[in-house]
Order: C-alpha cells, then sequence, then structure tokens
C-alpha cells in the first residue's frame, strides 16, 4: 500500500484508490496528492478490504472495474454493505452498457479510462471531499 500525503493539510477526506495497475496507481495518487487529496493506493480489491476492516474510512474509493480476483463490481458490493458511509467511483474503459447495468439507481459515479484529471476532480468534489 501506497500512502500520499497532501502538501496542504487543510482538505478533508481520504481517497482510496484500487487499480491493478502500478503505472495507473501511482500516476492517481500523486496527481491527486498534488491537489491537496490524501490518498491511500492499492492493487487489489483484497488490499482494499483489509484497508477498510483496521477501520480506514476514506471519503471516497475509486474503485477499477477489471481487478484480479475479487472484482471492482464485487469490491463496490462490499462497500456498499460494509462501509455505506464511503462514495465509490467504477473507472473503467469497459462499454456504456456494462458500466449502467452496475451504476444504475445506486448513485455510484464513474469515470471512463483514460481519466481526465478535470473529469476527477469534478467527481471528487461532487462525492465531498473538497474544502
Amino acid at each position: 500500500m501506497e500512502t500520499f500525503y497532501p502538501p496542504d493539510p487543510g482538505r478533508d477526506g481520504r481517497v482510496l484508490i484500487i487499480e491493478d495497475e502500478k503505472v495507473s496507481r501511482k500516476a492517481l495518487a500523486m496527481l491527486l496528492a498534488e491537489r491537496g487529496y490524501t490518498t491511500e493506493a492499492v492493487g487489489t480489491a483484497e488490499e482494499a478490504v483489509a484497508v477498510l476492516a483496521i477501520g480506514q474510512r476514506p471519503a471516497v474509493a475509486l474503485v477499477d472495474l477489471d481487478l484480479p480476483g475479487m472484482s471492482g463490481a464485487e469490491l463496490v458490493s462490499y462497500i456498499i454493505q460494509k462501509a455505506p458511509p464511503i462514495q465509490t467511483v467504477l473507472v473503467t474503459a469497459s462499454g456504456e452498457e456494462r458500466v449502467a447495468c452496475l451504476t444504475e439507481n445506486t448513485g455510484i459515479g464513474y469515470l471512463r479510462k483514460p481519466i481526465d484529471l478535470n473529469d476527477l476532480l469534478r467527481a471528487l468534489d461532487k462525492k465531498g471531499t473538497s474544502n
């Protein structure tokens, strides 16, 4: 697990990044940290469950839909059942139909890969992680 602390400690809310591609995971964490977010970055859903099990509660979880082992969809279900105050945003390159089935009537947001940084920041601000 990699933790990046922001240059602006006044930003409230933590972001848990679950992304299996190491380069993408690190880049997201560093970009968000540069903009004042505190991030935890893990490579699998199982690692995310372990983070949540020790009591860490991020404001937002950015969940890659296509993860090895436990899928992103399974992780989202786990978060909804076990950690409901955590807002979830799916990150995916999957087709619109598949994403619509997972997000319809759930309040879960999603971002398409490759992620546009401005879209990501807007999504986080909507989820209540900004000042």
